[in-house]
C-alpha cells in the first residue's frame, strides 16, 4: 500500500485516507465563500439602510431658534443696583426712532428723541431747574424739555396761564388747553401762538410762533413738560410730530421705560 505524506497533518496516510481529507478541504471551502457571500450581501443592505438614513437626516429641518425677550443693552461701565434697575441710559423702544430723528441721554439724565444733528444749550430755571432746548440750525424750530414744581400737569398750565408774573407777549394768544388723564398717567397740553420764543433770547424774528406746550407725570413720578416751538407761517403739524416724537422715547434718569415711554 502507497502512504503520502500529509503536510497539513504532519502523518502519513494512504490514498484513502487522502480522498477523505480532499473532500473536508473542498467542502470547508464551500462554506467558506458562501460565508464571504453573506457578509458581502450584509454589508450592503447596511450601507444601503445608512445612505437612506443620511440623506433623510440632511433632509429633516434645522432645529428651530427660540429667542428670549430682548434685553436692554447696558452701557460699558454701567452696574445694577440691588433693585435691578441700572444706573444708565435707559432703553429705547424698539425699532429705534422714525428716519431723521435719534435717541439722545440728556445731561439732566432723561432720554428722548430729538430732530438729528440739532444742537442742545441747557440754561438755568425756576428753583433751580434746567431747561433744556434742542434746536435746529438755524434756529427757527425748538424743542424745550424741563422739570416742573406743580402737583398736576393741568395746574402747571393753569399756573402758566394765569399767573401775571410770567411773561407773555402782546400777541399770545391761547389755542386750546386740553386735559389728557385717558392714558396711565396725568397730562396735559396747551397750544398757544405768541411772538416770543419761550426764554430763547437769540431765536431768530419769525414773526409769530405756534407752541405746542405737553406736560405730563412720567414713569419716576415727576411731572415734565416738552414744549415745540415753529413758525406759524409753515403750518402745525411739525411742533404736534416734535412733541409726539419726543413723548414716545422720552424716560427719566434711573428709571426702567418698557415699551414706549409717555405720551
Amino acid at each position: 500500500m502507497v502512504r503520502i505524506y500529509d503536510r497539513d497533518r504532519q502523518e502519513w496516510v494512504g490514498r484513502e485516507r487522502e480522498r477523505e481529507i480532499a473532500a473536508l478541504h473542498d467542502r470547508d471551502a464551500a462554506r467558506q465563500r458562501a460565508a464571504r457571500r453573506a457578509a458581502v450581501a450584509v454589508l450592503a443592505v447596511c450601507g444601503l439602510a445608512f445612505g437612506t438614513w443620511a440623506l433623510g437626516w440632511k433632509d429633516e429641518p434645522k432645529p428651530a431658534a427660540y429667542l428670549t425677550e430682548r434685553q436692554p443693552a447696558r452701557s460699558p461701565g454701567t452696574d445694577v443696583g440691588a433693585s435691578g434697575t441700572e444706573d444708565a441710559a435707559p432703553p429705547s423702544p424698539e425699532g429705534g426712532p422714525p428716519p431723521g430723528y435719534e435717541s439722545v441721554t440728556d445731561d439732566e439724565g432723561f432720554r428722548l428723541a430729538v430732530p438729528r444733528g440739532w444742537t442742545r444749550t441747557g440754561e438755568g430755571g425756576v428753583n433751580g431747574i434746567t431747561v433744556v432746548n434742542y434746536h435746529s440750525f438755524d434756529g427757527t424750530r425748538r424743542l424745550q424739555v424741563y422739570e416742573v414744581s406743580e402737583p398736576t400737569p393741568y395746574g402747571s398750565l393753569r399756573t402758566f396761564l394765569d399767573d401775571a408774573e410770567v411773561p407773555k407777549s402782546a400777541g399770545f394768544r391761547k389755542l386750546s388747553l386740553s386735559r389728557l388723564d385717558d392714558g396711565p398717567r396725568p397730562a396735559a397740553r396747551l397750544t398757544y401762538l405768541t411772538d416770543l420764543a419761550g426764554g430763547a433770547g437769540d431765536a431768530p424774528d419769525v414773526g409769530t410762533w405756534h407752541v405746542v406746550d405737553h406736560r405730563f407725570e412720567a414713569a419716576d413720578g415727576k411731572r415734565y413738560a416738552v414744549a415745540a416751538y415753529g413758525p406759524e407761517a409753515d403750518g402745525r403739524q411739525d411742533e404736534r410730530e416734535l412733541v409726539a416724537t419726543a413723548l414716545t422715547w422720552f424716560c427719566p434718569a434711573f428709571t426702567h421705560c418698557p415699551g414706549v415711554g409717555a405720551g
